[in-house]
């Protein structure tokens, strides 16, 4: 993903560029960008209360950069207000409400699943919509405002976005280690491929492992970090209906490694190729 522009955080220490700054008298009832009625956005001033916060300044662009075509935004800057972050809180909730209609989208247009976090000093959030006006080839616009605030100052900008609104970003899935695969489903299971082990190859008599009972023990166990069940492993006397102890063996949780407990109660890997 692109590093996300700091929209509006340089813009709070600063009333206006003196080539780019309009100064109205009065409260702002909208603010609009002059292309579209419908595009307006209910201004910051509707929800003040009298003495609340005062508008300082308006950036807005030069004359020359709007006869160029170029990408505009008017910066509307406030101060003067009790608590910056509470006043931005209320206006990003007028502005999510339903006769506003935005949602709160990151730098490169993409929805925001998370509520956008206001309980800090200074911060911003950024929301859209989509515009009513096109661009001059009848492209898609993205309406969007951001608003910002510092320990003393709130400022909220707004401006036309090529584009449209995207869907989430899906966040990058961890890489898989084959050795922490999902352990299986069931007891049995490892038990079942146990019995198809060539039991020469882990030490023992006989061409398969008919001749023995294995018992699987039930947790896992570590092994050089392997997830391992512990299958112990008797030889079965059908004479004497008796039972040898032939010893005890590790199954990884993916089945693809065994080890041995050897007689000294060491743990070796055995090749099972």
């Amino acid at each position: 993903m692109k590093k996300k522009a700091k929209i509006l955080l340089m813009l709070l220490t600063a009333l206006c560029l003196l080539s780019a700054c309009k100064k109205e008298e009065g409260a702002l009832e909208v603010y609009s960008l002059g292309e579209s009625e419908e595009d307006a956005v209910v201004a910051l001033d509707s929800i003040l209360d009298e003495g609340e916060a005062m508008l300082a300044s308006i950036d807005a662009p030069t004359d020359a950069a709007i006869a160029e075509k170029l990408d505009v935004s008017h910066t509307y800057h406030y101060r003067k207000m009790e608590d910056p972050a509470a006043l931005a809180e209320r206006y990003i909730k007028v502005l999510m409400g339903t006769e506003q209609g935005f949602e709160v989208i990151d730098a490169e247009n993409h929805r925001v699943t998370d509520p956008p976090v206001t309980d800090v000093l200074a911060g911003e959030v950024i929301l859209g919509k989509a515009a009513v006006a096109t661009t001059e080839d009848g492209g898609s616009r993205v309406l969007r405002v951001v608003v910002g605030w510092s320990e003393y100052a709130v400022a909220v900008q707004v401006s036309y976005v090529d584009g449209r609104i995207l869907s989430p970003v899906k966040p990058e899935e961890p890489e898989k280690n084959e050795e922490e695969e999902a352990p299986p489903t069931s007891i049995s299971e490892q038990k079942d491929y146990f019995y198809t082990l060539d039991p020469r190859k882990l030490g023992l008599e006989g061409d398969d492992m008919n001749d023995y009972q294995v018992y699987p023990k039930q947790g896992w166990v570590l092994i050089d970090d392997i997830s391992c069940r512990e299958m112990s492993v008797y030889l079965e006397d059908v004479r004497t209906a008796t039972n040898t102890y032939m010893g005890s063996f590790y199954l990884s949780s993916d089945m693809k490694s065994v080890f041995q407990k050897t007689a000294d109660g060491q743990i070796v890997k055995l090749n099972l190729e």
